[in-house]
């Protein structure tokens, strides 16, 4: 790990933690025997998490027809897979800090969003959409560390990034050293996330740079992409026109496919979004 990097993870005092069963349900995404129902269980013993999802899934945008009140019962209404999304999502946000003058919920909703995007993007190419998922939702967390520990460096960083003068990981490594995506994969390593994860977060800001990028770094790369493009108000044809196709290509996706297919894709909504307010 670069100096530099130890010297930004020094520099936070009390680095964010995540609740066991989060930790859990990430490590087992690739486990088809997962006790689940075991995990729902430890859920109700996490009190912030457990109220986050019930005040959720009691909300418009899940339209249920029903008021929840337990997490055995948004088991059976959502299924087992919503819930660990739910659980994943919300067990994150809650651990991450607010920071002062840092749109936490811009910062969220675009996560949200990529989130989403990345998930698609994996199933349409045959790899694991809960780890595209989860990378998504997690990928930019070395943001919010480089915020905490380096807060001026991370507000130059904002604003060379918003000019457009360079790639926002190409203007961290020339500032910093190391990128968001660095501190991020450092970050799920001292959370004891497995390898695929780790890897996938490290090679998503700029994939073609490694000679094997990970598949799931290309998804989320092109996430994140789509995602940045949607805050900014582009348009469909402003992102077709910019769309890095080279990393879309590593993964099977043609021009062609994402043309026909981005409408798809932006028409996605991650109902996550009452997770901040």
């Amino acid at each position: 790990m670069p100096i530099q990097m130890n010297q930004l993870f020094d520099n936070i005092p009390k680095l964010p933690q995540i609740p066991e069963v989060v930790r859990t349900i990430i490590t087992q995404l690739n486990d088809p025997h997962a006790e689940m129902l075991d995990i729902a269980k430890n859920v109700e013993k996490e009190q912030v998490i457990s109220l986050k999802i019930l005040r959720l899934v009691n909300s418009a945008h899940f339209g249920l027809s029903r008021k929840i009140s337990s997490i055995d019962e948004a088991t059976v209404m959502l299924g087992m897979n919503q819930l660990k999304t739910l659980v994943i999502a919300s067990g994150i946000v809650s651990s991450m800090p607010k920071i002062e003058n840092f749109d936490i919920k811009r910062f969220w909703t675009n996560c949200f969003r990529t989130a989403v995007y990345a998930k698609w993007l994996a199933e349409h190419t045959h790899n694991s959409s809960e780890i595209a998922y989860t990378a998504g939702l997690i990928g930019n967390l070395g943001n919010i560390l480089i915020h905490i520990g380096l807060p001026s460096a991370a507000n130059e960083i904002d604003q060379h990034t918003k000019a457009g003068h360079l790639s926002r990981a190409n203007f961290e490594r020339t500032c910093l050293g190391f990128t968001n995506q660095d501190v991020c994969a450092e970050l799920c390593r001292r959370w004891k996330f497995g390898d695929v994860l780790v890897e996938a977060i490290q090679h998503s800001g700029e994939p073609l740079t490694f000679e094997a990028p990970s598949p799931i770094a290309c998804c989320l790369h092109l996430a994140q992409f789509i995602s940045d493009a949607v805050e900014n108000n582009k348009t469909e044809q402003d992102i077709l026109a910019a769309l890095p196709f080279q990393v879309a290509e590593k993964i099977g996706l043609s021009e062609a496919f994402l043309s026909a297919n981005l409408a798809e894709i932006l028409a996605i909504k991650s109902n996550l979004d009452g997770l901040v307010d």
